[in-house]
């Protein structure tokens, strides 16, 4: 679940690849009806904002699940929405986060996206970041992590 008023106050956002990979399942749910709602209108004021390795991760997901073809023109659906930013400048942020903390590389790069942005990253539960991980990150490196449902 996504807590909306979170949000209120930012014009950015960072969603990590789960968030992507849940909401282009063919089945719907309630996380997808709210980023719909939410993110992925034309209505909305949010920008979206992305990194390659992100971009790249969304590619081969949904490849191999729906294959090439589809995968590539869902990529060209989300041009729309998503800002896709050069990594050349988050590499030293995504770095030092993932010497400090086991969490894979992509996580890093939206982790460091999202300091850079100064806004909030939203990410899918997962084993790597858990509530003490986020909690040490956010303090060290002054992000705004939130792990939805």
């Amino acid at each position: 679940m996504i807590d909306i008023d979170l949000f209120k106050n930012h014009n950015d956002i960072v969603l990590d690849t789960g968030i992507y990979i849940k909401y282009f399942e063919p089945k719907e749910n309630e996380l997808k009806r709210t980023l719909r709602e939410q993110f992925f209108s034309e209505k909305s004021d949010t920008t979206l904002h992305g990194h390659y390795l992100l971009k790249s991760e969304i590619y081969y997901i949904l490849c191999r699940k729906i294959g090439i073809d589809k995968a590539e023109k869902i990529l060209d659906e989300i041009r729309e929405f998503i800002n896709f930013i050069n990594g050349e400048f988050l590499y030293q942020t995504a770095s030092k986060i993932k010497c400090k903390f086991p969490i894979a590389l992509s996580d890093c790069f939206s982790i460091s996206l999202s300091h850079f942005k100064n806004c909030p990253v939203l990410f899918l539960e997962e084993k790597e970041l858990n509530e003490k991980i986020v909690k040490k990150v956010n303090e060290e490196f002054n992000t705004k992590i939130y792990i939805v449902s």
